[in-house]
């Protein structure tokens, strides 16, 4: 017998007591924040990706008929790879993550040059657990409309991101991390979680899937603030 746990990082660490008690167990990391060690990407990103691509590109029509900036707030309490990844493909104007520090005068400026720059709409993307939050930004931004240039909506896209048919790529990641995962099981070998690294399936002890904040991808932050401006 043997335990195949699919999840975050509470479901992982969960694995990880099973193993210490001597259950046969593999890890395959799923969860749309994508901030499990040992894998480039997590089951369930793309998928939720996409979904968050075909809001903005919706929301833009308007934005872009209405004169208006739009903050469209995503998932990631903790970590803003979904953020950042969107907002660079939908072209957002700004993205707003945990791990970086913006002023409110920042995201003013920011919204201030593309009324400048003459573009008949401003997206930003925002975390959910970028502070101060997108509701009291939106409260800030709405008492100086008439100096940024743009009237200001919010769109909370919330638990949409979570379902939905799975993307080609999503399908193709579950079935290779889940006959990996099932090989190491019939081989005897557990306690490690099955990735997906540099196109190459990975394993990584659970021990240390868990016990490492993943890091969110400075050179996808660089360039998103490359393509801001």
């Amino acid at each position: 017998d043997g335990l195949v746990v699919i999840g975050g990082n509470g479901s992982l660490s969960g694995a990880m007591e099973l193993w210490r008690m001597g259950f046969p167990v593999v890890g395959i990391p799923s969860t749309i924040d994508n901030d499990v060690n040992g894998t480039d990407i997590s089951i369930g990103v793309d998928t939720a990706l996409n979904t968050i691509l075909d809001a903005i590109d919706k929301i833009k029509d308007t934005a872009s008929s209405h004169n208006r900036a739009f903050l469209i707030e995503t998932m990631g309490r903790d970590s803003g790879y979904l953020a950042l990844a969107s907002g660079i493909g939908g072209g957002a104007e700004m993205v707003l993550i945990p791990e970086e520090k913006v002023t409110l005068k920042d995201v003013c400026n920011g919204i201030e040059d593309a009324y400048i720059r003459g573009k008949s709409h401003c997206i930003i993307i925002v975390a959910e657990g970028w502070e101060p939050g997108t509701q009291e930004l939106a409260h800030q931004l709405r008492g100086r409309q008439e100096e940024l240039g743009f009237s200001v909506r919010v769109t909370q896209l919330g638990h949409v991101q979570r379902g939905g048919s799975p993307s080609a790529f999503d399908r193709l990641l579950a079935t290779r991390l889940g006959a990996a995962a099932a090989r190491e099981l019939l081989a005897g070998n557990g306690g490690n979680t099955v990735g997906w690294v540099k196109s190459t399936i990975t394993l990584t002890s659970l021990e240390e899937a868990i016990s490492f904040e993943k890091q969110i991808n400075r050179e996808l932050c660089e360039l998103a603030r490359i393509m801001e401006k």
